[in-house]
């Protein structure tokens, strides 16, 4: 089937619209309760039957090729930016500071995927986060790097493949995909998200978010020892 005819199929259309029937529901009454539970389980529901529907063609292949390299590229990316963010600040007086550094994908649909209608585009709304986050696990893109001002950064590929190996490619055909090097993030968008693998073999385009925090005390920095296995509140 192409991939049209795999959004046409009545299984993934009849869960597609429960999707955005719920999420339009709470936008109408924002004190509707449990609609993020009942979203993520749906998404649950829509990436089961998308994957089953997916054989890993030569077409396939590539564009999951050309998303690995750009999601590769983004995170290196993104480590360079907050580098030079922490570089620009080591010569200021600010003590406890953070860094932190997230790459999303585009919140924009891709103009690229072949199905381009509304619904795939609110679908799309609901799984990037535009609307609210229905993937917890998502919630911080798809990598983050928080370092501290005087912290040694991890190199590129502790950042891409964790440093354990050089290709993610869990529940994929290992056959077919041993000469990808999947980096680590595809692995947790793949595995533990809610996205299908149609969702993002046509995503190239990122949002990259880099942060520096600052904490200051007025007074000591210590805190109250308290063991909270013991119940010594009685007085």
């Amino acid at each position: 089937m192409t991939v049209q005819e795999i959004f046409k199929t009545p299984a993934v259309e009849a869960i597609e619209l429960e999707i955005l029937n719920v999420v339009s529901n709470c936008f109408r009454d924002p004190h509707v309760r449990d609609t993020k539970i009942v979203v993520q389980h749906l998404l649950e529901v829509r990436k089961s039957i998308l994957n089953q529907l997916f054989v890993l063609t030569p077409e396939y292949k590539q564009l999951l090729s050309d998303f690995n390299q750009a999601l590769i590229m983004a995170q290196l990316k993104m480590r360079s930016q907050l580098l030079a963010t922490r570089q620009a600040m080591q010569h200021t007086d600010l003590c406890e500071v953070e860094f932190v550094g997230k790459v999303f994908m585009s919140y924009k649909y891709p103009k690229t995927h072949p199905v381009q209608n509304m619904r795939a585009k609110k679908m799309w709304g609901v799984l990037s986060g535009s609307y609210d986050n229905y993937i917890p696990l998502y919630e911080d893109g798809v990598n983050m790097l928080h370092l501290w001002k005087d912290e040694e950064a991890p190199s590129e590929d502790e950042l891409i493949y964790l440093g354990e190996t050089c290709n993610w490619n869990e529940g994929l055909d290992r056959d077919k995909t041993e000469d990808m090097n999947l980096c680590y993030a595809f692995h947790a968008l793949y595995e533990e998200c809610e996205f299908s693998i149609f969702d993002f073999l046509w995503v190239r385009d990122f949002c990259i978010e880099v942060s520096c925090e600052e904490t200051h005390y007025t007074g000591s920095p210590d805190r109250d020892n308290l063991n909270w296995e013991q119940a010594d509140f009685y007085e």
